[in-house]
């Protein structure tokens, strides 16, 4: 069996499989079906070895979060970004990605979107730290999203 790092290749890669499934099925309206997929790319994902580079370059969480809230799930996707950024005590330290741009971006959308003020001053901080890094433009944590948030007060 081929070994990618230290996965077995085929597990690296059922990761990616799961992701397109769910952004397939996303982007044919079959949106739970999609959460599905996507739910199982985060568990295949959170459950190969750990490496570095990581097995899996794409964190899973990022789009499930961000088809999530694109939906109007707000608070699941809220969670998500927290689990991904390593701020809640559910997820693994080795599947955590802190102050990882891309989900700093979904959870400040998403405590905007809410209205949320004690915490949003510091995660706007660090998102616009981040921002400053990034050599890209972020709009979302995910490009899969249908729609997109013009304006964030942080950063733009």
């Amino acid at each position: 069996e081929r070994r990618f790092l230290s996965n077995p290749t085929r597990a690296s890669l059922a990761v990616g499989a799961a992701l397109l499934d769910g952004e397939l099925a996303y982007h044919q309206g079959r949106h739970e079906e999609a959460y599905g997929h996507l739910r199982h790319a985060v568990e295949l994902d959170d459950n190969l070895s750990y490496t570095e580079p990581w097995a899996w370059m794409h964190p899973p969480r990022h789009a499930l979060a961000a088809l999530l809230l694109d939906q109007g799930h707000a608070a699941e996707a809220e969670q998500v970004y927290r689990d991904d950024l390593g701020l809640s005590a559910t997820v693994q330290r080795c599947a955590q990605h802190p102050d990882n741009v891309w989900a700093l971006h979904g959870l400040v959308e998403c405590l905007s979107r809410r209205g949320e003020t004690e915490e949003l001053p510091a995660l706007q901080a660090r998102l616009a730290t981040a921002m400053a890094k990034a050599d890209v433009p972020i709009s979302s944590s995910c490009l899969c999203r249908t729609s997109v948030q013009s304006a964030l007060s942080c950063c733009h």
